[in-house]
């Protein structure tokens, strides 16, 4: 087999296959705070993060309209590097990858987490959970191929600015970013919607995602401007142990 082609069709019984769940959408949507809160809850899972595979600091590519580091497109990530992760996570091989992602708490209450756990237990889940999380996983066909389950995530314009203009800054593999002003306007929303806006209605990222396109994928959609995070959480949960 060669390196780049997944085992589908081995002799392995598929119930004891890996899952993979795609948690994705543009920054700031949720997705990290989902996957990290469920990874927390349910004891077989793993979570991975595609930030985890940006290029060195000094190779990111430099927008030419503002002159500033675009850390939004496609070219900002080993993408080649993430696909063989994907594809041996699939096959069930061992992985290796060093986080540069910060330990934070689930800011579920105790009652919230303690729903969402029976719920967890009585779906009495065997196979491995593996959730990934990323600004950029529904960018390329050949890409969502390689998930089991894919959950979107995405809210309006002035949610996701005023989420993303909230943060410190991020980890970065050689230190530590912080968004220049109007980075979110210049550099954040143009990459996502130049990425993204095929999946949706009139290629409007503020719209709805196009049916064919969520059955082709079989596209989870969540839209996530207003609704709590244990909503959120739940709500996702529920699609992921429906779809087992």
């Amino acid at each position: 087999m060669k390196n780049n082609e997944v085992n589908y069709n081995n002799n392995s019984n598929n119930s004891n296959k890996p899952i993979l769940i795609a948690l994705g959408g543009p920054s700031s949507s949720g997705k990290t705070t989902v996957g990290k809160s469920l990874h927390s809850l349910i004891s077989n899972s793993e979570l991975y993060h595609l930030d985890d595979f940006y290029i060195s600091d000094s190779l990111i590519p430099i927008d030419k309209k503002t002159g500033l580091q675009n850390w939004d497109c496609a070219e900002a990530i080993d993408f080649e590097k993430f696909k063989q992760f994907l594809i041996d996570l699939k096959n069930d091989k061992p992985v290796v990858l060093k986080s540069i992602q910060p330990e934070t708490r689930v800011k579920l209450t105790d009652n919230e987490e303690s729903i969402l756990k029976k719920e967890i237990e009585k779906a009495n889940i065997k196979r491995r959970i593996i959730f990934i999380d990323g600004f950029m996983l529904f960018h390329d066909p050949e890409l969502i191929k390689l998930f089991d389950i894919k959950l979107f995530y995405h809210c309006f314009f002035e949610t996701l600015k005023s989420r993303r203009e909230s943060r410190n800054g991020y980890n970065t593999s050689e230190g530590f970013w912080v968004d220049p002003p109007n980075y979110f306007e210049k550099i954040v929303w143009p990459a996502y919607t130049k990425s993204h806006s095929y999946l949706f209605n009139n290629h409007d990222v503020n719209s709805k995602l196009k049916p064919e396109i969520k059955e082709k994928y079989n596209l989870h959609d969540i839209s996530n401007d207003s609704i709590s995070l244990f909503e959120l959480v739940n709500w996702s949960l529920n699609i992921i142990l429906d779809n087992l």
